[in-house]
């Protein structure tokens, strides 16, 4: 599954600039997920209790806000793959949003 960093509604394309507040809470289903190049947020729980989730690939440089427990309860050994020249920024900005420490944020 992906968050594109564009959508077409009738004539006009729209920029994905976030993912909401719970967007994604308690999908069970959901093992494997790469978020567009526009997302800006992320929103409170927007992860919460994806416990299968085992890969987020993030391909956005411009990330700058992650809510509240977006990531808590979800799978203790998920991967999150970031653009390279924001690892250090990116492991920051996701540390203490509810990752499990075993999770892995790499390039």
């Amino acid at each position: 599954f992906s968050v594109p960093s564009k959508v077409k509604i009738g004539n006009d394309t729209y920029k994905v600039t976030a993912v909401a507040k719970n967007a994604f809470k308690k999908n069970t289903k959901l093992t494997k997920l790469t978020i567009g190049s526009n997302v800006k947020t992320i929103g409170s729980y927007a992860f919460y209790g994806d416990s299968q989730l085992k890969t987020l690939t993030l391909k956005t440089t411009g990330l700058n806000s992650v809510g509240k427990n977006a990531f808590k309860k979800t799978n203790a050994k998920l991967t999150v793959k970031v653009p390279k020249s924001k690892l250090a920024d990116y492991k920051k900005l996701l540390k203490g949003k509810g990752l499990s420490s075993k999770a892995k944020i790499q390039k």
